[in-house]
């Protein structure tokens, strides 16, 4: 009977030390400090549509940056898997495309490119626990640390201060603001831009639009009287210029840099020529940027489109693989976000990068020039 006993208590014994070790086991995965498998990062941003611009090739500059991590083994050994979704800069889509990235494919790190969509996923990720890192705008509105929302971009207000800016520098009086209202991203331009220019004495008179609309002959003819068009849209920016010029009008066009798509210029009909846009570009100077350049080359078959999406987007990635990940070995939102905010003059591609406490990298825009299609400096 004795020997029994034992017998049952070394068996009693065994089932809790196993049951410690599964269950302490599984605690340990629960809690993020220690993973296994591919490190999951997401992209949501426009691929297709009127909008596409604005994503399609900060794709290919992401694609780029995994790519150079993953060949130099990835992090300690585990490979990046880039997931991509296109949401056509709608906000439902991007909600949508969150949902499955986070929910199916169990990202932790996103970068969210489109405005509106952003804000609509924005109290998501702290309930989540996932990291929204926007390459495309940034600002106080945009960058929230205390919600897991950091970004590296370009300053959203300083296209209205940029092209209002250069119009007073014109000696420009009046403007007519055609704004889309897509999502609420241009109606923050506009209202920076009338700020900035009706400041210095300047008049405004503002009209808004459908970007899926392809007659804006009531809102151009609002606006007839004023000295200058001030577009805010995307490719169906194009196709209001062509409809000013067919109405007989010889106006100065003051645009986003979004003017630099060939969908948009097809659409103007040579109407574009000499349009003034809000714009970036890397310094002449970085050597990092020249060769970020060559890759894409090499890669898509010429130049980035618009180098304010590209620029950021390889940025983020780079400081992500290179600086933060190889730190933290976790994707945990936490502990990915504070060593973000520790990185202090970053050599990027966008220049030197530091996050401020709130989570902001901002770039600001200049004034260029469209001649022949591509964009001259002021």
């Amino acid at each position: 009977m004795a020997k029994n006993n034992s017998i049952i208590l070394k068996i009693v014994a065994g089932l809790v030390v196993l049951a410690v070790l599964y269950f302490g086991g599984n605690a340990v995965f629960n809690n993020n400090t220690s993973e296994t498998g591919p490190i999951k990062i997401g992209y949501i941003g426009p691929l297709t549509g009127p909008s596409a611009v604005l994503g399609m090739d900060a794709v290919k500059a992401v694609e780029i940056a995994v790519s150079e991590a993953n060949a130099k083994g990835g992090i300690d050994g585990r490979q990046i898997e880039l997931l991509i979704e296109d949401d056509q800069y709608l906000t439902k889509n991007t909600v949508s495309a969150y949902d499955k990235l986070v929910h199916t494919d169990k990202v932790k790190i996103l970068l969210v490119a489109s405005y509106g969509g952003m804000f609509a996923v924005k109290d998501r990720a702290l309930r989540d626990d996932v990291l929204i890192i926007n390459p495309l705008d940034c600002n106080k509105d945009v960058a929230d640390a205390d919600k897991n929302i950091l970004c590296l971009a370009t300053e959203t207000e300083s296209i209205g201060r940029v092209l209002a800016g250069q119009m007073l520098d014109e000696g420009r009086e009046t403007a007519g603001i055609m704004y889309s209202t897509k999502d609420t991203f241009m109606a923050l331009v506009a209202d920076s831009f009338k700020k900035a220019f009706e400041a210095k004495g300047g008049k405004v008179l503002v009209e808004s639009f459908n970007y899926e609309d392809d007659d804006f002959r009531t809102q151009i003819l609002k606006l007839k009287e004023m000295e200058v068009f001030v577009l805010l849209g995307h490719d169906e920016v194009g196709l209001i210029m062509k409809q000013v010029g067919t109405l007989g009008m010889d106006k100065p066009f003051f645009t986003t840099g979004t003017i630099t798509s060939p969908v948009a210029q097809e659409l103007a009909g040579g109407n574009e020529e000499d349009t003034v846009f809000a714009f970036w570009e890397a310094d002449a100077k970085n050597q990092k940027a020249k060769e970020f350049n060559d890759k894409f080359t090499k890669l898509v078959g010429r130049g980035p489109i618009l180098s304010l999406t590209t620029h950021p987007a390889y940025d983020v990635v780079k400081i992500l693989t290179d600086v933060v990940l190889p730190k933290t070995k976790s994707t945990d939102a936490d502990k990915v976000k504070a060593e973000l905010l520790k990185v202090v003059n970053y050599e990027g591609v966008t220049g030197k990068v530091t996050f401020s406490k709130e989570g902001l990298a901002p770039i600001q825009e200049k004034a260029f020039r469209l001649m022949g299609g591509v964009p001259v400096k002021i």
